[in-house]
């Protein structure tokens, strides 16, 4: 498995000129007036991520290090969402996510409970559920960006098969965990019709690295396309017309 900055980086690049972009919108008076409770859901795609070292920007790394990742084998989910907008730039939500059956795959790994070295395959399946708090910025009158933070409560299930790198010896083993871990994300969404949104998001949630056989850094990424629908937008969307004024 080959080396490489984490796929996120790319469209978190694009989420933040998009956002730059936005600001620049809005300070010419776009704004979204809609508040209120909003339900949704669709398609997910995720992998698992880890942190396998850290690399210089320049040769000297007098600009500094930055960590890559490998990222496993993705596959097809799904997600579903509820949440309320406070305020024309916050909103609470509460998502839940199924990540389908991911895989991880690494060589030459030392296991001290068995003092060896093993080539590790795990399949890792997990269920997530997120509270955040979203800050959105809307511009050009129906599309947002917006970025997401908060935690996920996830329960995985590991199924994981060890092959001794120098030698004959197979162990299998099931593994089911939990934990909580740092959720953050970016995303950016357009309103069509009154009361239909549709975005397209991008999250990661931190993991317990153990779940994949390793010492380093985990974490799900996942892209989320979903379709929502805000209760009452278009009850907002029409305004009552003022009163004739009587003229003398």
């Amino acid at each position: 498995m080959k080396a490489r900055p984490s796929s996120a980086g790319g469209f978190v690049a694009g989420c933040v000129s998009l956002f730059l972009l936005a600001t620049a919108a809005h300070a010419q008076g776009f704004t979204q007036p809609w508040r209120g409770v909003y339900l949704g859901g669709g398609g997910t795609y995720s992998t698992v991520s880890v942190e396998v070292g850290s690399a210089c920007y320049d040769y000297d790394c007098w600009w500094g290090e930055y960590d890559y990742y490998e990222q496993g084998d993705g596959n097809f989910g799904w997600s579903a969402h509820a949440g309320v907008r406070l305020h024309d730039y916050v909103a609470l939500e509460a998502n839940y996510l199924e990540t389908g059956t991911l895989r991880w795959e690494e060589d030459l790994v030392y296991m001290p409970e068995f003092n060896d070295y093993y080539n590790n395959r795990v399949d890792f399946s997990a269920q997530v559920t997120e509270v955040s708090v979203l800050g959105i910025l809307p511009f050009a009158d129906r599309w947002e960006v917006y970025l997401r933070l908060g935690a996920g409560f996830w329960d995985g299930t590991s199924r994981q098969r060890l092959d001794q790198s120098f030698g004959n010896d197979v162990v299998t083993r099931s593994i089911n965990d939990s934990g909580t871990g740092f959720l953050a994300g970016v995303g950016v969404g357009v309103t069509f019709g009154e009361a239909w949104h549709v975005r397209l998001d991008l999250q990661t949630v931190t993991i317990d690295e153990d779940v994949l056989n390793s010492d380093d850094d985990a974490s799900i990424d996942s892209f989320l396309l979903e379709l929502q629908y805000r209760i009452g937008a278009h009850r907002a969307s029409i305004q009552p017309s003022a009163p004739p004024t009587a003229t003398p």
